[in-house]
């Protein structure tokens, strides 16, 4: 994991009004507490090592790097690496929600930013849509400085309003995305259990990749509130009179029950959910982002080999 001085807390990065520079910062941060550089390798054509795997080509294999960490690394090269991956950003009323400095929605904005950077570093494909009950944006995945920079632009540009179906704006990302790309959904995830699913289930089954970041406020977790307060709906503008401290067991365990549910139908058909803090400084989630992507090219190769071998039979 990165190192404790390259993490830098939300609060400060709100204060930078330009995406493209935020994402700057925090990726080279990024990259440097993984004692790595942004760029891979040292031609123009490989791009990074991964372990060796029964089946590989035995000619990519690096024997000075054996020879040095007595283990087999394959080297992978850009045809092996890119993907072609689209960002799915909330952009509903509830995402505006803030107890603290930074709202679920601005955290999302630049976790979707950094997301973008780092996608792009790696020669992938980068692809947004930002939904609300329908998709309002979409920009379909390549890879050039002018596309991000658009990215970075657009994403800018968003406001997070209205109601939401993420039931239907799944289903538009499955319709528009490649085959076998890799969706990434950023969300609160205060959906029906169902309409979130099924889409989910749907874009597994057409061999897309998926993970998904669910985006919390702290008061979302632990419901602090001591004094009586009317609840605002953000989404049906729908009043409720809470005493907290009469429902706050109630509504933890709800909520828990909820997003138990969510991870346990995503997990059954390999889609990872992470849920992530907006006092909470992006590095896990940056982590957990590269470690979906080498899985999902391994598993790519994986097919590839099984392909050529069976062409052998």
């Amino acid at each position: 994991m990165p190192s404790e001085e390259h993490r830098i807390d939300p609060t400060q990065l709100a204060q930078i009004t330009d995406l493209e520079l935020l994402a700057r910062i925090v990726v080279d941060g990024f990259m440097t507490g993984l004692h790595r550089s942004p760029r891979f390798g040292t031609s123009i054509e490989f791009a990074q090592y991964r372990a060796y795997t029964q089946g590989d080509d035995p000619r990519f294999i690096d024997w000075s790097l054996y020879a040095r960490t007595d283990r087999l690394h394959t080297k992978l090269f850009q045809d092996d690496t890119n993907l072609r991956c689209t960002i799915m950003i909330d952009c509903s009323a509830s995402m505006n929600y803030a107890s603290g400095a930074v709202s679920k929605f601005q955290y999302a904005r630049m976790l979707a930013a950094c997301l973008a950077l780092l996608l792009f570093r790696q020669k992938d494909g980068i692809g947004l849509i930002g939904f609300q009950e329908s998709a309002e944006l979409y920009l379909p995945p390549r890879n050039s400085a002018r596309h991000l920079r658009r990215l970075q632009v657009e994403l800018n540009s968003l406001q997070a309003k209205g109601k939401t179906d993420i039931s239907r704006a799944l289903e538009y990302a499955g319709d528009v995305s490649p085959p076998r790309g890799m969706l990434i959904l950023i969300s609160d995830l205060l959906h029906p259990v169902e309409s979130t699913i099924a889409p989910l289930r749907l874009m597994r089954a057409r061999n897309h990749d998926a993970i998904v970041f669910q985006i919390s406020d702290p008061s979302e977790q632990t419901f602090p509130f001591k004094k009586s307060v009317t609840l605002l709906d953000a989404e049906s503008d729908r009043e409720q009179f809470v005493v907290p401290d009469s429902i706050r067991e109630e509504y933890l365990e709800n909520r828990e029950r909820h997003f138990s549910q969510i991870r346990n139908e995503c997990l059954a058909v390999e889609i990872d959910v992470d849920e992530f803090v907006t006092d909470e400084p992006l590095d896990r989630a940056l982590h957990a982002f590269l470690q979906r992507r080498t899985q999902t090219l391994s598993s790519g190769q994986a097919r590839r080999n099984q392909s050529v071998m069976g062409g052998f039979g």
